[in-house]
């Protein structure tokens, strides 16, 4: 059982007043409702900060709801990748501390010796309360030009098809390595092309013409669930249930 979140921007002010108190509400919620609901994975799409270098006083707002989710939900499994408000390397540096907490942070795509994307740092196997394994996640955070693996001969070479072209190359990698019966959970911090901007929500850039935008169909239909982050308004993306922004 998952719930999937995205784009707190904890530490975002509003017209020059602190939203503090509209975050620990929202914080609030989610811990009860990841006990009511019995969670076994918390997925969190990006932007957990609104800032690179946010407050003590939201990061202690963060710390503090990791502590207290595990504290009523001891099974919990979180997973969290990085958004284009957070810093990456900020984001990881408490990783050591909080795989106590049974808590998974992406902020980098990293590159093995040879320079080859390293697939294995990109996935984070599922479990459910009983400590079994029921599927793999795609933990791949806001992604940068010179993220995505190169194009080959006759391959496009623009960022929405290299997007693309590392969805399908870790899928094809997580696929060999899944069990029949395990589910494939994907993650992602972007601008999907068909996707619903909310009114008034001048908080991310768009870019003209959609040279950012990446289609629905960058999401191989074997699938189970993408979750996505950087759009503030609840949908399902290109029509179809199983990929959503929260």
């Amino acid at each position: 059982r998952i719930i999937h979140t995205a784009d707190w921007h904890l530490g975002q002010t509003f017209s020059g007043y602190d939203r503090e108190e509209e975050h620990d509400a929202f914080l609030n919620w989610l811990t009860n409702t990841l006990e009511v609901q019995q969670t076994d994975v918390l997925l969190i799409a990006g932007d957990i900060f609104d800032v690179a270098n946010p407050s003590a006083t939201a990061q202690h707002r963060f710390f503090r709801f990791l502590k207290e989710a595990k504290a009523k939900c001891p099974h919990l499994q979180i997973v969290i990748t990085a958004g284009n408000h957070d810093s990456a390397g900020r984001l990881e540096a408490p990783s050591p501390l909080l795989e106590e907490l049974n808590t998974t942070i992406t902020g980098f795509v990293r590159r093995t010796d040879t320079g080859e994307i390293d697939y294995d740092a990109l996935l984070c196997p599922l479990y459910n309360k009983e400590g079994k394994q029921e599927g793999l996640c795609l933990c791949v955070p806001y992604l940068r030009q010179g993220d995505y693996p190169p194009a080959e001969e006759e391959e496009e070479n623009s960022f929405m098809a290299g997007v693309a072209r590392l969805y399908r190359k870790l899928t094809d990698y997580a696929k060999e390595q899944l069990q029949p019966d395990e589910a494939l959970i994907a993650m992602g911090h972007l601008y999907a092309g068909s996707a619903e901007l909310s009114e008034n929500d001048s908080s991310e850039r768009v870019i003209v013409g959609g040279l950012e935008s990446i289609p629905a169909d960058a999401f191989d239909d074997r699938l189970t669930y993408t979750a996505l982050g950087h759009i503030h308004k609840a949908q399902r993306v290109g029509g179809q249930e199983n990929i959503r922004y929260s």
